[in-house]
Parts: structure tokens; C-alpha cells; sequence
């Protein structure tokens, strides 16, 4: 069970790699444009607020967290044969690494794409994620945000916004950035991850530290702690302001390794 248990904690860091891997294209493409490069990641540490700017405007105000107001929606997806959901497909190929249909559960009630969709929306063009975003598909939107994410800050606020609505996965694919890229801030990564991990992840602190490129000080840590939870209170307040109620509790997500 131990070996099995590092297993799955190394393929979760081998899965960060990849999903910074899709970023470092159009990272690298940008690094000569001089007013991207003045803009700075890392949060100002005596301000209460986190540094993604969260207040209602036109890319979180109104519709479902995420969704771009300029495009209308569609009835029809690009993707009609790809499953929205982890019913009747096996552990073993899940790249999210479950181990028991509670947490198949778990990982489809929190935005993670399931093998099918990991396979194909990865790399599918920008167009037909649209599509698909548009259709309703939360998982295409969330994977073409985080596609977008060194050339559209508006992508980091959609990713942020929708961990308000039990999006997972966004938080995930934010906190992977920006650990990973070289215009990301590795406190802010650690501070998202930690988000991540309050708000029931309970497996993505297994690979935290293997997954950073370096350890973070003591100083460090301590401030992306405080961070963490301004975050959190930040995305507890998006959801009060959006429904008029307090969000529902988080749900652990059932890792066997933990419950045994």
C-alpha cells in the first residue's frame, strides 16, 4: 500500500509538470514584451486582499463563474462522445489518480476532467474548447483559462473565481502555474495550493513540496500561510455576494491511503 500510496503521489507531481509544460509555449512566446514583464505576480505582503483582483465586473459578475460574456452559449458540443463524468470508467486510467469510486465521485463534483477528457481536451484548439466551454462544459473552460494564463490575466480571476463554486481542478491548475512558470510566485502557488487543500483536497498536500521547484523559508511559508487564508475568507465572500448565502461546507475528498 505504501508503494502503491508514492505511486500516485509521484504521477499527481508528474501531472503539475504537464500542465505547466502546456503553459511554457505561450509563456516563452511573450518573455520579450516589456510591459507583461513589469507586471508582478506577488501579492503586496501587508495588504488583506490575495493578488488576483476579485471585484464584480464583467468577467465574474454575472452568468456561471468562468463563462465569457462576449460569446453566446451553444447547445452543441464539439465533443458529444467524450463523457462529462467518471461513471463506468476504471481507476487505473484516471490521470487524477483515485482510488476508490467515492473519490471518482469526489473529483467529478470538483471540476477535475476525467481520462477521456484530459486526453482529448488537451490538445484540442482554442476553438473547440470554446465550443465546448460554451456548451456547458466546465471542464473545457477551465482547461482553456488555464492555456491562456501567461497572456490573459483575466484567466487567472476566472480560474480564481470558480474555486468559489468547488472548482478544484481551477485552483489547482492556478496554484500549478504559478509555481512552475517563471512569471508566476512561488508563495502565491503554495498559498493557492494550501487553498486547494482547505477547501478539501485533501491529497494535493501528498506531492506539494516534491512538486515546488525549491523549498520555500520559514519567513516564506509563514506569509503564504496568512495568504492562504485570505484567499480562502476572498472566495467565501465571492460566494455570499453571488447567492446571497454562506457557501456549503468542504467536502474531504476520500483518499484511502489517509483513511487507513
Amino acid at each position: 500500500m505504501k508503494e502503491h500510496s508514492l505511486c500516485k503521489e509521484f504521477m499527481l507531481v508528474a501531472l503539475t509538470a504537464f500542465t505547466i509544460g502546456c503553459h511554457r509555449e505561450s509563456a516563452e512566446s511573450g518573455r520579450n514584451d516589456a510591459a507583461y514583464q513589469q507586471e508582478s505576480f506577488r501579492p503586496n505582503r501587508q495588504a488583506s486582499t490575495s493578488p488576483f483582483q476579485m471585484e464584480p465586473g464583467p468577467s465574474t459578475a454575472a452568468g456561471p463563474v468562468g463563462a465569457k460574456l462576449q460569446a453566446p452559449p451553444s447547445t452543441k458540443t464539439p465533443f458529444p462522445e467524450i463523457p462529462r463524468s467518471r461513471k463506468n470508467l476504471d481507476l487505473e486510467s484516471d490521470p487524477f489518480g483515485p482510488t476508490s469510486e467515492a473519490e471518482q465521485a469526489w473529483l467529478d463534483a470538483h471540476g477535475f476532467p476525467n481520462a477521456r477528457q484530459w486526453e482529448i481536451y488537451t490538445t484540442a484548439s482554442d476553438h473547440l474548447l470554446e465550443q465546448a466551454a460554451n456548451s456547458g462544459d466546465d471542464v473545457a473552460r477551465t482547461m482553456l483559462d488555464a492555456r491562456h494564463l501567461s497572456k490573459d490575466p483575466e484567466a487567472r480571476t476566472r480560474l480564481f473565481a470558480a474555486g468559489s463554486e468547488g472548482n478544484i481542478f481551477a485552483l489547482s491548475s492556478l496554484a500549478a502555474y504559478m509555481t512552475g512558470s517563471r512569471k508566476g510566485d512561488l508563495q502565491v502557488g503554495y498559498a493557492l495550493s494550501r487553498v486547494a487543500e482547505m477547501r478539501g483536497d485533501t491529497r494535493i498536500a501528498m506531492a506539494r513540496d516534491i512538486g515546488m521547484p525549491r523549498k520555500l523559508s520559514d519567513l516564506e511559508k509563514m506569509q503564504a500561510e496568512a495568504e492562504a487564508i485570505r484567499m480562502n475568507n476572498q472566495l467565501d465572500r465571492i460566494y455570499r455576494e453571488k447567492h446571497g448565502s454562506a457557501p456549503p461546507p468542504p467536502v474531504r475528498r476520500p483518499v484511502t491511503e489517509l483513511e487507513n
